[in-house]
C-alpha cells in the first residue's frame, strides 16, 4: 500500500481523527470491482496475484477520489495500531505461560495470522521465542537473585524442575545450579 501511496503522490492533508469503521454505499463501481473480484477466483495463481495488485490500485485511487486523502492514510493508521497492539501484547507476556491461541486472542487475530506475524518480525517460532526469553530471565534471576532453581521453574513456565533443568542446560551448557556457580 506504501508503495501505491508514493507511486499516485498521495499526501496526507490533516492526519488526524481518523474513524475506526467506515462505511460504503454498495454503488456501481463496487459492484464491478466485486464481480471482477469473483472472476479472478477462476484464473490460475500467478495471474491471480498480477490482477488483484492492478486492481487493488484501481480501488486506492477510487477510495481516493470518492472518501479522499485521509481515508488513505487511515488505513496505514489502523494497520500501524495493530501492528503496535500486537508487539505489546508479545512484549508484556514474554514471561508469561500463554498458549499461542491465548496470544492471538488478546492479539485480536486469528492464530495462524499471529504465527505468520509473529515469525515474520521475530525470525522465530512463538513457542522457541518464548522459551528463549523465559530461560534468559531465569538466567538472570539465578545469576543476580541467588534464587534457588527449584523456586523459579514454575515461575517461568516449567511443569517440572527435571524439564526446566534439562532446558536450561540445552541452551546455557550447565545445569541452573552450576551456572550459579560460576
Amino acid at each position: 500500500m506504501i508503495n501505491l501511496i508514493q507511486k499516485h503522490q498521495i499526501n496526507s492533508v490533516q492526519g488526524e481523527g481518523y474513524e475506526s469503521i467506515y462505511s460504503f454505499e454498495y454503488d456501481d463501481f463496487l459492484r464491478t470491482f466485486v464481480n471482477g473480484l469473483i472472476e479472478i477466483n477462476h484464473l490460475d495463481a500467478g495471474t491471480q496475484v498480477k490482477l488483484l495488485e492492478v486492481k487493488f490500485e484501481k480501488l486506492l485511487i477510487y477510495l481516493k477520489a470518492t472518501r479522499g486523502v485521509d481515508f488513505i492514510f487511515s488505513l496505514i493508521a489502523k494497520q500501524d495500531s495493530q501492528f503496535q497492539h500486537f508487539m505489546e501484547i508479545v512484549e508484556t507476556n514474554k514471561l508469561n505461560k500463554l498458549s499461542v491461541k491465548e496470544l492471538s486472542f488478546l492479539s485480536n487475530i486469528c492464530v495462524s495470522t499471529f504465527k505468520r506475524e509473529f515469525e515474520k518480525n521475530f525470525h522465530s517460532s512463538p513457542s522457541r521465542w518464548f522459551q528463549e526469553k523465559r530461560l534468559d530471565h531465569s538466567a538472570y534471576l539465578l545469576n543476580n537473585k541467588s534464587i534457588r532453581p527449584s523456586d523459579i521453574f514454575e515461575e517461568i513456565g516449567y511443569e517440572t524442575l527435571s524439564n526446566f533443568i534439562q532446558a536450561f542446560k540445552a541452551k546455557v551448557g550447565y545445569t541452573p545450579k552450576q551456572y550459579q556457580l560460576t
